[in-house]
């Protein structure tokens, strides 16, 4: 999905792609992680700035 980003030339989802990747590898490789990284992460994804800006518009 990082390439298809970058092919999309979406440089904030590749950095978002990057971060989580780090993240999940810290979770694979037993290392403690950061207890709000991925909450963080979910946050701070680009897609859903754009999905919570969109139902921000359609509110009443």
């Amino acid at each position: 999905m990082k390439n298809a980003a970058a092919d999309l030339g979406r440089a904030d989802m590749v950095c978002w792609f990057e971060q989580a990747d780090t993240e999940v590898a810290n979770i694979i490789k037993g290392r403690p992680s950061d207890a709000a990284a991925i909450p963080a992460l979910i946050a701070s994804c680009p897609q859903n700035r754009h999905v919570a800006a969109l139902c921000r518009s359609l509110s009443y």
